[in-house]
């Protein structure tokens, strides 16, 4: 069974972290620190993948002063092809995110789960969603359409009031109990926000 994700032999973690967040932001300049910052890294250790990946064409870059900015490259051939394979895979939860964002303050916890999380997924694989909130699947519907057209892949959500999620668990929920002891990929939250929506709403 694969457990990594299908660029691992193409692509180092650091190139697809890097690539992840500058090419699905095409039009943002990122200085370094904030890169770096983003990925929880030294500033030092992207110097060289951002310089490769500058060389190969994909990345351009700028100063301003001491300041150093590294863009997505319009100029790049394939880079609309790569920003579908980075959305696809590695880039997965920051499309959900985005597509999200509007009805934040009504999604307490979101998380993928099933072979995505887990990494064994092929490439059409269902992206397996929960959504823990306010909001009903005809609210969500045009916002996952979207997601499904931006991953190239379906979107199966499962969306659950606190209450209902709550209920859920006490009764003993084959689903979600087997969900909740496997891998996820949170969107909206973590797993102490998962454990806190249980626990308030029990109250």
């Amino acid at each position: 069974m694969r457990k990594q994700s299908p660029l691992d032999s193409l692509i180092s973690k650091t190139n697809q972290n890097l690539l992840a967040v500058l090419v699905l932001q095409p039009d943002r300049w990122w200085y370094m620190s904030d890169l770096a910052g983003r990925l929880g890294r030294r500033p030092s250790s992207l110097q060289g993948p951002l310089a490769s990946l500058v060389e190969a064409g994909i990345l351009r870059r700028r100063k301003d002063g001491n300041r150093v900015y590294f863009q997505a490259d319009p100029d790049c051939p394939f880079l609309p092809e790569l920003q579908g394979i980075i959305a696809k895979t590695v880039g997965l939860v920051d499309v959900l995110r985005e597509v999200l964002a509007p009805f934040g303050s009504r999604i307490k916890v979101a998380f993928v789960h099933g072979s995505v999380a887990k990494s064994t997924e092929g490439s059409a694989s269902d992206v397996d969603l929960i959504i823990i909130g306010s909001t009903g699947l005809m609210e969500l519907s045009p916002a996952l359409e979207v997601t499904e057209e931006r991953l190239g892949r379906p979107v199966n959500a499962s969306i659950y009031a606190p209450e209902e999620f709550v209920e859920k668990l006490a009764t003993k929920n084959h689903f979600l109990l087997k969900v909740l002891e496997r891998e996820k990929l949170f969107v909206v939250g973590d797993e102490n926000d998962l454990e806190k929506t249980a626990c308030q709403q029990a109250r």
